[in-house]
């Protein structure tokens, strides 16, 4: 019997491409996901390489076809690396992509504005220009295709054409600068088609509005393009997000004409105004990757949330949003970053695998990190009760003789049936919390941030004139116990080598057995029979590894995994990057029509912020009372200028410029009296501090 529901869109979709091979289907090889920051997930906006793209996750898919000399070209049927894709200048985020067509060249611009969170008002700008490259005129069509799927469609029941717009499903979906077009649309219910079928041979269904009860309603925007030798022309639309609402009543379209290029321009102000640090650096691929990190983490923001990645993770993890919040932060975004936190602070475990023993670590971290960035003393006085109750917690962690439960709310759907979710640890052992990680007990990783805990806490009653000890005394003692298992026990996890100096910084960088065991690792697992293997399933421990090698003094062995990242990106061109499969996530992806050949999670925003916090270390990193610079900077940097330019640090907004002419290293800073400053470039420079 045929079940009665099937929620599952994604499984129609594959259901359809086994039995129409010959459509033109989306990709669902790659994809970014652009969005305003702080909206919902809802109004983020999926995009497949070529900028093929969907209004919001479970709408429909819009793609850019053109048919010229007798054929039909579309992204989709296109090999990756024949399509361009840059964020403006590398890495505000409005998305450009060039592929092309015959003698034609397709260029496309899509960004998503800020909106009207009350009234759900969200709309994603997008222009196509079509460039003769070519030394003789060119007629064309240019389509602007509609269908219920795409980079993360939904179902289609109706299409048509409402003056310069088009409905979808009954509602004003798509609004087009230029009405000189064409509609037809195709119901499958009543044809059987989709409209590349109709598409691949440059005709246009007669029909101007459909009705389709299969859900598969399919159409497209005809434009007839004539283009002298060298000439372009430009095709502005606006796309009304999530019309299918009770609120839509509320909204009534963009204003025309739709003025893309003001649009564009008040866009990219707002947008240089939240990326505020600048860098002149010997290596674009530093910069971009360093900025588009903070691209993505800001459009991933939903209200006062972080997230790993839209749609994928619709919660607050705290492991990986400890991460993404502190990458924020030392990106320049205070204020978000405050508001987040003071929303989290009474929390002391959670996320998508429950209650976990590195949970009251993390958050100590990210509430005390915020304090040394800021040093806002109001802030630290309000969340103090909570880094204290959190440390009292760990303390009882490491002396309890029966495990501990603590219940979340808010988990994956795969621990929401599982026993363990709301153990947070099993009783101590050797002196150590035997906490719960990632589905198990991690000594090193989940003590090692319980040691930073201990002295951030520490930090923070010192601050406050409050007396330290007990918390000293607990960080001696944790630390204490892990050298004493270090010999048999520090690096048979691979955690163990990326937390040890970097975040917990619970390792002396002078110690030769810690030493001896990072070398190892190196030599046995990341250099196995001579070649690099670095970590592709889970992204974020790649970099943690390249991190905790910077740290330790091994810059060449970090640049090998710098070097890897830059390389290899799943969506070229702008830094993203994957983790693992989908067994983790939140499965709602299968609620949409796209992304169905689920390959990874991409971007992941805990790589997103690993590698920021890589890239920005290695530019500048504090080191108790002293502000280091060019820790991982490469040694062929030291025959170009370079300059960094309002980067936040513990102790103020830092620029400096290197001169390789004089070997100057000419420093601005905040709080200078507060600190030291000491060059770690792998070349001579002399520091003047203006």
């Amino acid at each position: 019997m045929e079940p009665k529901y099937n929620v599952f869109e994604a499984e129609k979709l594959r259901e359809m491409k086994q039995k129409h091979p010959d459509w033109i289907w989306n990709r669902a090889d790659t994809h970014v996901i652009l969005g305003a920051p702080g909206s919902m997930e809802a109004y983020k906006v999926p995009v497949e390489p070529g900028n093929s793209f969907s209004p919001g996750p479970g709408t429909y898919g819009v793609s850019t076809w053109v048919f010229v000399n007798g054929g039909l070209h579309t992204p989709e049927q296109m090999p990756l690396d024949s399509i361009v894709w840059r964020f403006e200048e590398g890495f505000y985020p409005v998305l450009h992509s060039d592929w092309k067509a015959g003698p034609l060249r397709v260029h496309s611009e899509l960004f998503c504005p800020d909106g009207d969170d009350q009234l759900g008002d969200y709309q994603a700008c997008y222009q196509v220009t079509l460039v003769n490259e070519s030394d003789m005129p060119v007629e064309a069509k240019l389509y602007l295709v509609l269908r219920s799927f795409g980079a993360a469609g939904g179902p289609v029941r109706s299409l048509e054409r409402k003056d310069a717009s088009v409905l979808v499903n009954s509602f004003g979906a798509l609004y087009a600068e230029n009405a000189s077009f064409q509609f037809g649309a195709i119901s499958y219910e009543q044809t059987g088609k989709d409209i590349s079928e109709v598409l691949i041979a440059g005709n246009l269904p007669s029909s101007g509005s459909v009705q389709d009860s299969s859900t598969w309603a399919s159409g497209a925007l005809a434009y007839d393009v004539h283009l002298p030798a060298g000439v372009q022309a430009q095709y502005a639309f606006v796309c009304q997000m999530q019309v299918s609402r009770y609120s839509v009543q509320y909204l009534h379209g963009p204003a025309l004409p739709l003025d893309f290029s003001a649009r564009k321009t008040a866009f990219l102000e707002r947008w240089r105004e939240r990326l505020g640090i600048r860098l002149s650096l010997p290596d674009v691929r530093f910069t971009e990757a360093f900025q588009c990190q903070l691209t993505h983490l800001t459009m991933f923001t939903v209200d006062k949330a972080v997230r790993i990645t839209p749609i994928s993770y619709p919660i607050w993890w705290l492991r990986d949003g400890a991460y993404v919040v502190n990458a924020l932060n030392k990106g320049g975004q205070h204020a978000f970053c405050a508001d987040a936190l003071r929303n989290v602070a009474a929390q002391d475990i959670f996320g998508g695998f429950g209650a976990e023993g590195d949970g009251p670590s993390a958050s100590i971290w990210i509430l005390s990190e915020h304090y040394l960035i800021t040093r806002d003393l109001d802030f630290l006085r309000d969340v103090f009760p909570h880094i204290v109750r959190k440390a009292q917690l760990l303390m009882s962690m490491r002396r309890t003789d029966k495990p501990i439960r603590k219940f979340t709310e808010f988990v994956i759907p795969k621990c929401m049936l599982a026993p363990d979710t709301d153990l947070v640890c099993l009783p101590a052992k050797d002196g150590l919390i035997n906490g719960r990680m990632d589905h198990h007990f991690p000594v090193y990783w989940v003590n090692g941030f319980a040691h930073m805990a201990m002295q951030r806490t520490a930090f923070c009653a010192r601050t406050l004139g409050i007396d330290d000890a007990p918390y000293l005394k607990e960080a001696a003692e944790i630390k204490e116990a892990m050298l004493r298992i270090a010999p048999e026990r520090f690096g048979e996890n691979e955690r163990d080598v990326n937390s040890a100096y970097w975040p917990t910084g619970w390792a002396d960088a002078a110690d030769t057995l810690i030493r001896e065991k990072y070398d190892a690792y190196w030599h046995n697992v990341k250099m196995k029979d001579s070649v690099f293997h670095p970590v592709t399933d889970w992204t974020y421990f790649e970099a943690g590894h390249a991190h905790n090698y910077m740290l330790k003094g091994d810059r060449e062995r970090a640049w090998q995994s710098i070097e890897w990242f830059f390389a290899n990106q799943t969506a070229p061109g702008l830094y993203t990057y994957p983790e693992g499969v989908d067994g983790n996530t939140a499965l709602l992806w299968p609620r949409t029509r796209g992304w169905d050949d689920i390959r990874s999670v991409t971007p992941h925003g805990w790589t997103a912020a690993e590698l920021f916090l890589l890239l920005r270390d290695c530019l500048v990193h504090e080191e108790g009372d002293t502000l280091v610079i060019g820790q991982g900077v490469p040694v062929h940097w030291q025959h170009h200028a370079f300059s960094v330019e309002n980067l936040p640090t513990y102790f103020g907004v830092v620029s400096f410029t290197y001169a390789p002419k004089s070997g100057e290293l000419n420093v601005r800073l905040a709080r200078k009296e507060a600190c030291t400053v000491r060059s770690a470039l792998p070349f001579s420079a002399q520091i003047v501090l203006e």
